[in-house]
């Protein structure tokens, strides 16, 4: 892949991101739509250090573009809903370092689910003897699991540090370390089904479309921790 391929892949970078920033310049906006513009954003700049990083994650681009410019859409559907305002007293260092690290973890279970997508569609087209078209394009089953197991095991460290400012953040607003609301239920589920998948990876070989499942199991579990809830509080309850 040349020169065309990383500049259309900067441009897909770079226009989300600059439409992201005016959206938050003067104020963190914690709206549906905003929420999705900054995933968007996010997943676009870590993948782009994923694709210097893996020959494999390039060969993802086909499955992960159209997944991003379907959020665009949705982002852009819903534009017009308004944020619920932050807490008081929430607005402090440990917040921005927890909005960071579920940026990134969000961003790495989501590139993790399209390697396990990508697995998907390579052993489907090898069962009926038909590799041929865009399935050519994605990475070879072997490299696809090894790129998904790194993304996981990435994801399992980013979302432990984010479940642990999250317990800072929430300790320096009210004195509590927890609060077992539906955020942090669904993230610590989360980061319990991706533990376990990378156990069971190890100890008894777990692949394959067996994998894919456990692997959409921790994204749909993650999704509705983080734009899920947003939809449901600014969008269903509004």
């Amino acid at each position: 892949m040349g020169s065309v391929f990383w500049l259309l892949m900067l441009v897909a970078a770079v226009g989300p991101l600059v439409l992201d920033l005016g959206l938050t310049a003067e104020t963190w906006r914690t709206g549906f739509s905003a929420t999705l513009w900054t995933i968007i954003s996010a997943t676009m700049l870590l993948y782009l250090l994923v694709c210097l990083l893996s020959e494999a994650a390039r060969r993802l681009s086909g499955l992960l573009l159209p997944y991003l410019v379907i959020l665009a859409l949705i982002a852009l559907v819903w534009s017009s809903v308004p944020g619920r305002p932050l807490e008081p007293g929430l607005v402090v260092g440990w917040l921005g370092v927890h909005i960071g690290l579920s940026l990134v973890t969000y961003a790495l279970v989501s590139l993790a689910a399209v390697a396990s997508l990508a697995v998907w569609f390579r052993e489907r087209a090898l069962r009926a003897r038909k590799v041929s078209g865009w399935i050519e394009i994605l990475p070879a089953i072997a490299d696809a699991e090894v790129l998904q197991t790194r993304l996981l095991f990435a994801s399992e460290i980013v979302l432990g540090a984010g479940l642990l400012t999250g317990m800072a953040t929430q300790f320096s607003a009210n004195g509590s370390l927890i609060s077992l609301d539906h955020k942090t239920t669904l993230s610590i589920l989360t980061f319990c089904i991706i533990g376990l998948l990378l156990i069971l990876n190890v100890t008894s070989g777990l692949r394959g479309r067996r994998a894919t499942r456990v692997v959409l199991m921790g994204y749909l579990s993650i999704t509705l921790a983080y734009p899920g809830l947003k939809f449901v509080t600014d969008v269903i309850m509004a």
